[in-house]
């Protein structure tokens, strides 16, 4: 492209990450037209390289509920509610004072929900 040319589109991209990348494209499209470079486009699609870290690095997923304290076990596991928070089931239960079908409301945002609508996580 003439210097013109490449000096109008750099004007045309106010931002200045897009205005780098710009110049750097203009720049390595005139000066090597036929080499094989790898784009960023190309890169990002690239899935990275999964690396065993062996049995050190293993580790169990642990939920402690942020109303009651506790760690969760089998017999109280947490439970997801529709608005996206979790609890563990003994802290839902006792929101909703021991009913399945009485509404309570999550103690961190304003909705209600059920005992019936939450559901149980696996981790």
């Amino acid at each position: 492209l003439p210097k013109l040319e490449s000096m109008r589109l750099q004007k045309q991209f106010a931002h200045p990450a897009l205005r780098a990348h710009t110049t750097a494209t203009l720049h390595s499209s005139q000066s090597e037209p036929n080499q094989n470079t790898t784009s960023a486009q190309e890169c990002h699609e690239q899935l990275p390289v999964e690396i065993d870290l062996g049995d050190e690095f293993v580790f169990h997923s642990v939920f402690s509920c942020p109303v009651s304290k506790e760690q969760s076990t089998t017999e109280n596991p947490p439970m997801f509610m529709p608005c996206g928070h979790v609890l563990c089931r003994v802290s839902i239960t006792k929101l909703a004072k021991g009913s399945t079908n009485r509404p309570f409301k999550c103690p961190y945002c304003p909705s209600e929900t059920t005992v019936q609508q939450c559901k149980q996580m696996y981790f």
